[in-house]
């Protein structure tokens, strides 16, 4: 004789949850997990896609400002006092002091002493004032920045024997011009 199944109870959900598989059941359990923790994300995921885009209409708000702020100081002409000034501290800041310091160094000798340097980027041009105990030191010092490759041009501006000394010190003046960078 064959089993019959006979089942008399109404259609419901806890029916079908009855004569399910319990395999289908642990999948489908597993499912609404999975679903759970991917809503879950998919929330995390929308907020900060919103915080990415408060931030980014924030970059774009400042950014437009600073356009305008630099639309307002590209308008504003620049006075020819604060221009020549700006140019002329650019000027001395660009002196190739390394090469010039170096070269005034390597031609100084010990009987020389150097009491200033003052360049003049305006002209490349570098006036010296040193003494020196003689004038063939005087000289020689003048000869040995001539040597020197930097300087093109070495002049003696003025010298004098100096008054507060009694031991015949020779107070000069020297203006070298340095060659400019090629650029």
């Amino acid at each position: 004789m064959k089993r019959l199944h006979i089942d008399l109870a109404p259609a419901s959900a806890r029916r079908h949850l009855y004569r399910s598989h319990p395999l289908a059941r642990c999948l489908a359990l597993a499912a609404a997990v999975l679903c759970v923790v991917a809503g879950m994300r998919a929330h995390g995921l929308f907020n900060r896609l919103d915080a990415l885009a408060q931030e980014q209409e924030h970059i774009a708000s400042r950014a437009a400002q600073t356009a305008r702020s630099r639309a307002n100081v590209a308008r504003a002409p620049v006075d020819a006092k604060q221009g020549a000034a700006v140019n002329a501290a650019v000027a001395r800041l660009n002196l190739p002091w390394d090469d010039i310091l170096n070269a005034v160094e390597a031609a100084t000798p010990a009987k020389v002493a150097l009491l200033s340097i003052t360049p003049d980027a305006s002209r490349a041009l570098l006036r010296i004032e040193a003494e020196a105990s003689s004038s063939g030191v005087m000289i020689d010092y003048l000869k040995a920045l001539e040597q020197q490759p930097l300087f093109v041009r070495v002049d003696l501006v003025r010298h004098e024997l100096a008054k507060d000394h009694t031991d015949g010190v020779i107070r000069f003046q020297i203006e070298a011009q340095w060659q400019r960078a090629v650029s």
